[in-house]
Parts: C-alpha cells; structure tokens; sequence
C-alpha cells in the first residue's frame, strides 16, 4: 500500500474518501470547514444532532466533488482522547472503507495530539488492522478487497516530523508484515531449514552477520536441549546466530522457533493442533527485531538467536523419564515432552553468555498456563531485573503491547526439583508459567534478563482486536523496537 503525505488545502484534495474526526459534543464551529466541501450538509447534521461524535460511530456523507465521501468519525469526549485511541480508530475506519470497497482513502490528522506520536499511531492503526493473508488463496482473488494507496492529511508546519513518523512507522510495519507472514505460513513450509535460510537472507540484505550452527555444531558444543527435542523429526535442526553491529553496547534476543509443535510422545489434543505452527513466534519476532534494527540504524549491537526444530513423535523420538544434558552441564529429566520449548531455550541462553550482553530478553509461546492466567490481551514476563522490566512496560504501555510482571519466586524451585538429575522440565500444572521461567533461570547468566511468554498473545482467533487480524499478531517486535529506541533514556 502506497503511503501519501498531504499537507495542501482540503479543496486541492483528490481522494474517493477522506476521514475526519469530531469530538462528541462538537458544535457547528468546530466543523465549519467541512461546509463548503459538504455543499451545506454539515450544518444540518449539527442542526438535526445526528453529528454524535460518539467514539466509534462512523457517518458517512456522499459528495459530488473531488472528494467523493466525507467520513465523520467519533473520536469521543476530548479529555479522553489517547494515541491509543487514535490508533485504533484510525483502524476501525481503514477496515471500514477497505470493506466498502474503497481502494483509496485519506485521513485527517489528529491535531491535538503530539505531530509524530499521533502520525505514528494512525500509520500504525491503518497499516496493521489492514493486513491480510493470502498467500494460498487461489480461487476468487479478485473479491479481496485490499487499500492501495493511503494519504494522511496534516498541516504544513509540521511536515518534518511528521515525514519522519511516517518514515520510521513504515520500516516498523513492513517488518510486522513480514514477521506476520512468517507465522502465518504452513509448516510444511516453514520448517528450521527455510527459517534459516530466511536468516541469510535478512543477513544479506541488510548487512547483518549471520552463522547456521547445524546438527553435527550442537553435538560438539552439547547442546543435548534441542538435539533431544529435535529427535523425532526428519528434518534437521538449526540454530541461528545474527548480528547487527551498531554499537558496543551488547543486547541479545533469544527466540523459540519451534515450526511444529506435536507434543512428541506427550501429544497434544488434536483440537487445535493446527496453531502449533505458531509455535515459532518467538524466533519470527527476533528476525524481525534485527531487520528492523539495521534498517533504522539503531546505536546497539544485537545479537539474534533462534534455537529451530520440530517436535514430533517418532521411533526416535524423546521420551518421559530421559534424562538429557544441555551445552553448560546441566541434566534435566523429561516429565513431559510438550515442554520442549525451555529445552531449546536453555542451550541458546547459555550460548548468549559467550557475547557478554547488558541485557538477554527470550520471546516464546511457552506454557498454556500463561494463557490461562493472562488471556489473550497481556504477555506474561518474568524478570531477574526490575528496572528492565519497567522499561518493558514502558515500552508496551507506549505501542499498547500490554504485559504483566509475574514472579520468580524461590517458592517453586521445588516444584522442578528432580530425584535423578539436576532439575526436571515439567512441574505440577499448578504455576505452570512461573516454573517454565524458573528452569530458564538456570541457564541465565546475566544481571538483565527478561523471558516474555507470548502463548497467549502471539496469535488469534477472533477478530476482537482491530489492529490484530485473525493468524500471527506480530506481537513482541514493536514493543522490543520501542524498548531499544528508548533504552538509555
């Protein structure tokens, strides 16, 4: 979609839609100017109260000029207008229009708002809440509605920061869409050898540094997490180092990229099983975060990884009751093979130590307790550092990825406490999410670590959310983007 930047008088305006807000309770003064465009229509709708401004409500006049429909969207009372709200409005109406049919549309800015926040926040709401997938569609292709092109309106004096919202959101979007897309394609597809080779790609294109560790690498270096999980699956697992040389300051990101998710010999139910291939969110989203980190020349080195394999049943497969040791000399006993995830993610957090990071943040669908405690609206985090996680929060607060600090409490070490091996990887169902953070723990070693379990907000099934169309939401690389553009403030 084609992003146009308008900043003329209205009656130079081409557009077959243009979105303008109004408060609730707005009077006749406050959309005057929309008069002459209306041909007198406005002032009736003020005069006949059919101009509410109620926060949502979309009304919609037809025009005969070079406008052809003036959309009056309700912003709600003045005092409570956000650049949350903004965002989500300017949503709502993108997928309004895109349903009509409308190729092309324009929106007013904000005013009363920050210039580049709010220019942020409606690119934002536009582009996210206008993502579709449709990759394999190959019947009626023609009946998708898609935007074309996009013109934001705004006032000349603002014009350079506003272009560079515009600049810096469009890096932040294309990379949403493509981690979208990674999440939202079949794992038949998308297995550890195509997430690699998109790695070298990413590498390629961006001038990034990227190294494939293979099967017979995580042998010599004993990464027993991931060769077990990988074990009854045909194909082979791969273990993905980027790097991103921006400056000296060293922060990493670790992602879990399971492209399949059976269970192993635990299987899981069949109902639903088909969202496993989401089971590789966490490694999407750090392939995101590098891009997008080269792309806008942050000031950081960042280091990517993405432990990747399937999980599958087999003859070869892992079983309850083995005992496996990871690259650091840890032993874990297997309780359940559906918790693979903390498995691969230990053997990448002891990796991480060797680039001496100030901070490791992992991203990773880990337990369905999380989902359970925490919905679909808040990622779960858990943190060895609290002025890290208030930067996570302020980072999620600000791009509305909502989290919520849950403990690390000492409490339940016990719960992973093994008769045969150092730990187990499966505790009682009871503080699941709390006890797959603790056996993360122990494969930490630095002062600043986060681990961000997104089971419950990695993907979706409804349509609840505006910004996040049913599949992969995207969610975690916005936020981790914010948190490195604010990090030393």
């Amino acid at each position: 979609m084609r992003t146009v930047l308008f900043t003329k008088d209205l009656e130079s305006l081409k557009t077959a839609a243009l979105v303008v807000g109004v408060y609730e309770g707005a009077n006749f003064e406050d959309v005057e100017k929309y008069e002459a465009l209306s041909s007198g229509l406005v002032s009736e709708l003020v005069r006949d109260k059919e101009l509410t401004g109620k926060f949502g409500k979309i009304l919609m006049l037809r025009l005969k000029g070079d406008i052809k429909k003036l959309i009056f969207l309700g912003l709600g009372k003045k005092e409570e207008f956000t650049i949350h709200k903004a965002r989500e409005l300017a949503g709502k109406s993108a997928v309004y229009l895109r349903d009509l049919g409308i190729k092309e549309f324009a929106l007013e800015l904000f005013e009363d708002l920050l210039p580049y926040d709010v220019t942020f926040a409606v690119m934002e709401g536009v582009r996210a809440s206008l993502y579709t997938f449709n990759d394999y569609k190959t019947q009626k292709r023609d009946e998708v509605q898609t935007v074309e092109q996009f013109t934001l309106v705004a006032s000349a004096p603002n014009f350079m920061e506003i272009d560079e919202a515009i600049k810096e959101s469009l890096v932040v979007l294309d990379t949403l869409y493509y981690v979208r897309d990674l999440q939202n394609k079949p794992s038949n597809l998308v297995t550890p050898t195509y997430l690699a080779t998109e790695a070298k790609k990413i590498a390629q294109k961006y001038g990034l540094t990227c190294k494939i560790l293979e099967k017979k690498d995580m042998e010599k270096l004993g990464m027993g997490g991931i060769l077990a999980v990988n074990k009854g699956s045909s194909h082979p697992p791969k273990f993905i180092v980027l790097e991103y040389r921006g400056g000296k300051e060293t922060i990493c990101f670790v992602g879990k990229g399971i492209t399949f998710d059976s269970g192993g010999i635990s299987l899981k139910s069949a109902k639903n099983m088909d969202e496993m291939k989401f089971d590789m969110s966490g490694g999407a989203v750090v392939l995101g975060i590098l891009q997008a980190a080269a792309r806008l020349k942050l000031p950081y080195k960042i280091i990517g990884l993405v432990p990747t394999t399937e999980n599958l049943p087999g003859g070869n497969a892992y079983k309850p009751g083995d005992i496996i040791t990871f690259s650091n000399g840890k032993t874990s006993e297997i309780i359940n093979t559906d918790a693979e995830g903390r498995l691969i993610l230990a053997d990448a957090l002891v990796y991480s130590k060797q680039f001496n990071p100030i901070a490791v943040l992992d991203f990773a669908t880990l337990t369905g307790a999380c989902v359970v405690s925490l919905g679909e609206f808040f990622t779960g985090v858990f943190s060895n550092d609290t002025l890290l996680f208030d930067k996570i929060n302020l980072a999620g607060e600000k791009v509305d990825e909502q989290v919520w600090r849950l403990p690390l409490s000492e409490k339940y070490k016990d719960y992973i406490k093994s008769n045969v091996a150092d730990i187990k990887n499966c505790g009682p169902s009871e503080g699941g999410a709390i006890t797959a953070a603790l056996f993360l723990q122990e494969f930490v070693d630095c002062k600043k670590w986060a681990h961000l379990d997104i089971a419950g907000t990695a993907y979706t099934s409804n349509n609840k959310d505006v910004l996040k169309p049913m599949g992969g939401t995207g969610v975690g690389l916005r936020l981790a983007l914010q948190l490195l553009k604010d990090w030393k403030k």
